[in-house]
């Protein structure tokens, strides 16, 4: 088994579904351990992906309690970030929970103010001068490296200006600082809802206008393909956040193919999905009787209408999933051991 993890072995993002469930499903009380597992889609509370998931969790400082038989405690870290009275008590708690790993800290404060170098540079010193052991370098660098990025994109102060960048970049950047430019978008809700949309023209001013604002007084945080900055595959990327989101929005006007690429992976990822169109003849038969809203841009006051069935339609969807998911794929299940 070799010595114990001095790091998470998952990201930030991932492990903040253990407090995020404990919120949900006892208010942030105490929690048995088998209980969260299953609330977190796991069918044994020995299954190894669990206990790591409820081990980094607890490096994090988001909650108290590992093992088998243990029950879960939320700490005060986890409660500001899954239920924060301000985005800014949000903030800091995620750059604390960050922080709150040593070996993460340290690196962090080592290339303060500088593009960390996402090559063997950046793994060489993290194994000789923060002593990674060297087979778990990898592993340190994809955990920290998904910890920048979402941190950055809720613009958590500490750490908005450190990128990963290039071999080529980082030695023709040589050892002068290179500030980054901040994320265009900051974020502010921990659940997201993928919008599946057309791109261009009227489409990015509904997206902008209506959409955008409606999705965000629902309680979520508005996501749309051409926001992608990552490296790495589009379809990729799209997969990634419509497995992470807890809705989807798709707008079905035009009948656009990508559109309903990207809503054939929702459906395989068993997502709840919320249709809107300009002509209810977009939508196929076999998904008319799922929520659909369908608008009129010549009727008066039609985009706040629009706006308020969105708010309306994906807080319904969120208390009730199933409604908006396909017959076939709603049985979700459990992790299998």
């Amino acid at each position: 088994r070799g010595p114990a993890w001095t790091f998470p072995q998952v990201s930030l993002e991932e492990a903040i579904v253990i407090a995020r469930e404990m919120e949900e499903k006892k208010a942030g009380n105490p929690m048995r351990a088998d209980e969260l597992a299953k609330a977190v889609g796991f069918n044994k509370v020995e299954d190894w992906r669990f206990q790591n998931l409820l081990r980094s969790a607890n490096q994090y400082g988001l909650v108290k309690g590992t093992g088998i038989n243990v029950t879960v405690s939320m700490e005060k870290i986890g409660q500001d970030i899954v239920a924060p009275s301000s985005g800014v008590q949000r903030q800091k708690a995620l750059l604390d929970a960050f922080r709150n790993v040593p070996q993460f800290a340290q690196v962090h404060d080592f290339y303060r103010g500088k593009k960390i170098p996402d090559d063997e540079f950046f793994r060489n010193t993290v194994h000789r001068d923060f002593n990674v052991p060297r087979d778990r370098v990898e592993k340190f660098a994809e955990v920290f490296f998904k910890n920048i990025q979402f941190l950055r994109a809720f613009d958590a102060s500490d750490t908005a200006h450190i990128e990963p960048t290039t071999a080529a970049e980082s030695q023709e950047a040589g050892s002068v600082p290179v500030v980054s430019p901040r994320s265009p978008h900051i974020r502010e809700y921990l659940d997201s809802c993928f919008v599946m949309m057309p791109f261009g023209g009227w489409f990015d001013t509904y997206y902008q206008d209506v959409y955008v604002p409606a999705i965000k007084e629902a309680g979520f945080e508005p996501v749309r393909a051409d926001e992608l900055f990552s490296s790495g595959g589009v379809v990729e990327q799209i997969w990634e956040q419509i497995r992470k989101a807890k809705l989807l929005i798709a707008d079905l006007t035009g009948k656009n193919a990508n559109v309903f690429y990207e809503l054939g992976l929702a459906h395989a990822a068993r997502k709840p999905v919320v249709f809107i169109t300009k002509d209810v003849t977009d939508v196929p038969f076999d998904l008319k009787h799922l929520r659909v809203i369908v608008f009129d841009i010549n009727a008066p006051g039609w985009d706040d209408k629009l706006r308020s069935r969105i708010v309306d339609y994906l807080k319904n969807a969120a208390k009730d999933p199933t409604k908006s998911i396909p017959s076939p794929f709603r049985d979700k299940g459990g992790e299998s051991a």
